[in-house]
């Protein structure tokens, strides 16, 4: 074998093995990429599986993830007033109490998937806790207009309109009573209900003559004089 014909051979091989090692890169740089991609989407269906969150109250209403927990003397005491309102009103509701932020008392009233809540002063609580009847009172009728305003659907009572005061009858313009029960007609210069205001001198002279058919009325019926009232004037 001369030399050039072993250069040759060898360069054909060195050729052949340079190509075959490309072509093996080649396809090992695919199957990274494919491996790579495989593993990334297996991660990521892992993880969001790993993360996913369920929710255990799906499906289920506020009123019906109330659970009881413990309670104050002063929450127990809202309690222990509100369950007889409502079972006297013949409302079936769970009841559970809770203070707010500010200390307020905050009563929660659960019935079936319904839930309402209602707000007690802290002060009304405290002041009948301590004894007072009046705001003991007040809560219970708080309570029970509430329930039966939201549970029952009735509306509350109109309050009355005040009633307007008497008016005295010797305060009428029809006459002045007399100290032995009969009534004068009233004397010149009076003016009668619904009258303009009269000046200064005209209720001067009404005085005086009013003193006047006064000391008559007691001359006849012989009981002591009056004094003249002082001149104003």
């Amino acid at each position: 074998m001369t030399l050039s014909k072993f250069l040759t051979y060898w360069s054909l091989l060195f050729a052949i093995l340079t190509i075959w090692g490309f072509s093996v890169l080649v396809a090992l740089a695919s199957a990274k990429d494919e491996l790579l991609e495989t593993f990334k989407k297996r991660w990521a269906t892992g993880a969001r599986a790993r993360l996913a969150f369920t929710d255990p109250l799906a499906g289920r209403s506020p009123a019906e993830t109330l659970t009881d927990r413990p309670m104050t003397e002063s929450q127990k005491w809202v309690v222990d007033q509100v369950t007889p309102i409502a079972e006297r009103l013949g409302v079936h509701v769970r009841t559970l109490v809770l203070q707010d932020g500010h200390g307020h008392f905050v009563v929660y009233l659960a019935q079936g998937k319904r839930l309402v809540t209602y707000r007690l002063d802290k002060a009304w609580v405290t002041d009948a806790i301590a004894g007072k009847a009046d705001q003991l009172d007040r809560i219970r009728q708080a309570v029970e207009q509430y329930l039966r305003q939201e549970l029952l659907g009735q509306a509350p009572a109109p309050k009355a309109p005040p009633t307007a005061p008497s008016v005295p009858a010797a305060a009428t313009a029809g006459g002045v009573a007399s100290a032995s029960g009969e009534e004068t007609p009233a004397p010149a210069g009076i003016p009668a209900a619904g009258a303009t205001e009269v000046s200064r001198e005209e209720r001067i002279a009404a005085a005086k003559a009013k003193a006047e058919a006064l000391k008559s009325q007691r001359a006849a019926s012989g009981g002591p004089e009056p004094s003249s009232p002082p001149d104003r004037s």
